[in-house]
């Protein structure tokens, strides 16, 4: 679009500019400016059904129908994505494999007992491995036989393996542990003062020295030598872990837990006196996957143990409970067609239509003037983040297609690994988006509160706002970085909330709003904590949070300032609810009702341009009046004629008398009432007719034979009936050029007073000249000023004039067109007429003979 936006006071300003016919196009349809000042808009326009504003309105209101229904959709596929029984799924299995119980209002968890190397491996054999088996002690395997020629009925008796005390988790697949090691002495030194007491060091884990190679203690069983084989990301089947101390990759050392209690002891025993795990290890991780049949879930469980280089031990625990639904769309459809699936396929569709109407928006705004608005900015960014939601999860339901591992039929197997790991990282992207696209559509509520004058102002602080305090809170975010760094790096826990610099961060971003316990800091009894805590009031407590309140009072203040200013300078009729006034508009025109009344003064003109001699119109115009008006009359005879029948039938009914004289008297009526509405007899024949019988009745073929000079005399045409019938018939608005009342009026209206113009104007001068006498006498002088307004006043008359005068001659120029065609016309007639006589005679000659012959 061009470059015509906001001027003046008046963003909508650019409307007044527009012709006719532009504000009845859709040059200006669809234009973000009417929703970013939507305040600015002229309600008195919104009356007319043909008009921009109208329209425009209905654009707005039919794209917050839409937005509704998209809203209460995706709020629902999301809630339906995110059932509350994952939640309680998550914290049964972490409390669970973490052997957690309540002690009073404490969480106690027997991993927690964990300290060292020794302390782990009695956890992993005498706490982990009996949570394996609370079913059964033992599983058999799915191929027990020692050959195929073996297998038949009852070989084996499979089992789910229930996991917990309610039988509700079955775990899927095998348990596997890995552990990622170090190597000796890289990147790390030992002083020299200590190398004859330390041989070798081991540094924090990083992938330029994991050990990769066999590392079997002499006179290891071979039975247990392919736990210490070294195996890639792709072998294992698992992902990388993010801990505390480093990133630790998905490839390792690999032990699957036995399928019966005994053997899956006896394993972890040995394992320990062979020294598997070691002060070369840096990280043992447990993985494990559980479904809950009863509601349809899995649950991917992770434990992980961090050994730093500086010593002890860490533990951190994972679970991600989803619904299988959500692995395959086929299974969405078959099992939950009427749920997730077809609230999906809504979501997308709702989606793919918003995002085909922003893309409308673009090409009618151009991307400058689109993106201007704050509010178009956020629908663009929602469909971004649809579309890498919409990207994830197709990405989810071929991951989980390709791999064999999770086919039905061999899901059962006890002894396989199901990685189902790996498509984590992408389910959780998928849970990530879903979250910031309910959150971005939550508050994409707010625009469309604005077509609610209640909620108009905040929104329109809630825009002013936004875009200042995103800028103003980098510089917040400066000054809690620099208080979270000092108080890690002199404060900082092993564990809680000041344990890492990134939670310290938050810590000191959330402590304002209260919760957050600075114990620690007071704990040493040093001055320098006191001194943080003092410049954090200071600085952040009462200066920079106070300057966010500063800001909002003073978007606030201005928005409420420009709103008032607004609503005190509209015009007359033009400050109403815009959306309470389309919405009344809208239903009248549902019922075929045009609201009449509610026009612009432009529309309506001056008080003298509201009657007009019927004879100073259009003969088309007049013929049409003249046609309409008899119309309705015959409406009027028909109306009386059916009382008067009504009153006849009631009595032969009733069984009264009927005289002839009763029946004449009521002939006589309607002729009466005929004649008092003037009326002629032919019409009153006419009665029963249709309006285009009577036309033809009365006038035969040419319409114009509807109204007479005479008749036509005298009578007056009101605006109101002009405008109405411009509006009906759309032959009347071509040949009037213009579809508004007013202006015929003002074009073809003419003096009626029989006074000769030029003696009025010869009066108007006499009279002017007499009063610059009369103020000469009384010695009152002219200034210049006062001469100066006399010439402007001069050169605006002799302008007036000189537009006059073109359009006189406009006028006088078409006339001579007309006058032309006329005498084109005539001519060709008169050609016409002379061949005609031409073959009168020619024809007459030859009929001569024949009438002489017969006498």
């Amino acid at each position: 679009m061009g470059g015509d936006d906001e001027e003046g006071d008046n963003p909508l300003g650019f409307l007044d500019r527009l012709l006719d016919e532009e504000r009845h196009s859709n040059l200006y349809f669809g234009d973000v400016r009417f929703w970013k000042h939507l305040e600015n808009i002229d309600s008195s326009h919104i009356y007319r059904t043909t008009s921009l504003e109208y329209r425009t309105m209905k654009m707005m209101f039919c794209e917050a129908v839409f937005f509704m229904c998209f809203l209460f959709i995706l709020t629902t596929y999301l809630v339906s994505e995110k059932a509350g029984d994952l939640f309680s799924s998550r914290r049964q299995q972490l409390d669970y494999w973490g052997g957690c119980n309540m002690q009073g209002e404490k969480r106690h968890c027997r991993v927690d007992a964990v300290k060292d190397i020794p302390s782990l491996m009695d956890w992993l054999r005498d706490d982990f491995a009996p949570l394996a088996f609370t079913d059964k002690t033992e599983y058999p395997s799915v191929v027990e036989s020692t050959s195929v020629f073996r297998m038949q009925d009852g070989t084996m008796y499979w089992t789910p393996r229930y996991v917990g005390d309610t039988r509700t988790s079955v775990l899927i697949g095998c348990i596997r542990l890995r552990q990622v090691r170090v190597q000796y002495s890289k990147d790390c030194s030992i002083l020299s003062e200590f190398k004859g007491i330390v041989d070798d060091c081991f540094a924090d884990y990083n992938d330029n020295i994991q050990s990769r190679l066999s590392w079997a203690p002499a006179w290891t069983p071979q039975y247990l030598k392919e736990h210490y084989e070294w195996r890639p990301a792709n072998a294992t089947e698992q992902r990388p872990y993010y801990g505390r101390y480093a990133t630790y990759p998905g490839d390792g050392f690999v032990l699957n837990l036995p399928l019966n209690l005994t053997g899956a002891r006896t394993r972890l025993s040995e394992l320990q006196y062979w020294k598997w795990i070691d002060e070369r290890t840096r990280a043992l991780i447990i993985e494990m996957n559980t479904m809950n049949p009863n509601v349809n879930s899995f649950v991917h469980n992770r434990i992980l143990f961090e050994f730093p280089a500086s010593g002890g031990i860490h533990i951190s625990q994972e679970s991600f409970p989803f619904r299988a639904l959500q692995l395959s769309l086929s299974l969405m459809a078959a099992d939950d067609f009427g749920g997730s699936f077809i609230y999906l396929v809504l979501t997308c569709g709702f989606s793919l239509l918003f995002a085909i109407y922003n893309v409308f928006l673009i090409v009618v705004n151009g991307p400058s003037r689109f993106f201007s608005y704050f509010w178009s900015v956020v629908d663009v960014g929602s469909l971004i983040v649809w579309a890498g939601l919409l990207w994830l999860k197709l990405q989810t339901f071929i991951e989980a297609d390709s791999m064999p591992n999770l086919k039905p039929e061999v899901i059962a197997d006890p002894e396989m690994f199901y990685p189902i790991g790996n498509i984590i990282p992408t389910m959780q992207g998928v849970v990530g988006l879903q979250g910031l696209l309910g959150l971005i559509t939550w508050l994409r509520v707010l625009k469309y509160l604005t077509l609610s004058r209640t909620f108009l102002p905040f929104v329109r602080v809630f825009e002013k706002c936004f875009v200042g305090l995103l800028l103003y809170s980098v510089l917040l975010s400066v000054v809690l970085f620099g208080f979270a760094a000092a108080i890690y790096i002199g404060y900082g826990t092993e564990s809680g909330i000041f344990s890492s610099l990134w939670s310290t961060f938050v810590a000191v971003a959330v402590a304002p709003a209260g919760g957050v316990d600075f114990g620690p800091l007071f704990a040493g009894g040093d001055i320098a904590a006191p001194i943080i805590m003092f410049l954090y009031i200071i600085i952040v407590v009462l200066l920079v949070l106070t300057t966010f309140n500063a800001i909002q009072i003073d978007c606030y203040s201005v928005t409420s300032y420009q709103l008032a200013d607004i609503k005190r300078h509209a015009a007359p009729g033009a400050g109403g609810n815009p959306t309470i006034i389309f919405l009344w508009t809208y239903v009248n025109a549902l019922k075929g009702v045009k609201l009449v009344g509610k026009e612009t003064h432009e529309d309506i003109g001056d008080p003298e341009d509201q009657m007009i001699a019927l004879s100073s119109l259009p003969e088309t115009v007049a013929v049409q009046y003249m046609v309409t008006r008899k119309y309705m009359e015959k409406m009027i005879l028909g109306a009386m004629d059916q009382i008067e029948d009504e009153k006849l039938q009631r009595k032969r009914e009733t069984g009264l008398p009927i005289s002839e004289e009763d029946e004449v008297l009521a002939k006589q009526k309607a002729i009466e009432n005929a004649k008092r509405i003037g009326v002629s007899a032919s019409t009153l024949a006419l009665a029963e007719m249709s309006q285009e019988e009577i036309e033809m009745a009365e006038y035969g073929e040419d319409p114009s034979k509807a109204a007479s000079t005479g008749e036509m005399r005298g009578v007056l045409v009101n605006r109101v009936q002009l405008q109405r019938m411009l509006e009906d018939d759309a032959r009347l608005v071509e040949v009037c050029s213009t579809h508004k009342a007013v202006e015929v009026m003002r074009r073809f209206k003419v003096d009626q007073s029989g006074e000769d113009p030029y003696e009025v104007v010869a009066r108007l001068q006499a009279s002017v000249t007499e009063k610059l006498r009369e103020l000469e006498e009384k010695g009152v002088g002219l200034e210049f000023n006062e001469m100066e307004t006399l010439r402007v006043m001069s050169q605006e008359l002799h302008s007036a004039l000189t537009e006059s005068q073109k359009e006189w001659r406009a006028e006088l120029l078409s006339v001579l067109q007309m006058a032309s065609l006329l005498s084109t016309a005539l001519i060709d007639l008169t050609k016409k007429l002379e061949q005609v006589q031409v073959n009168h005679t020619e024809l007459a000659i030859r009929a001569a003979p024949l009438t002489l012959g017969k006498k």
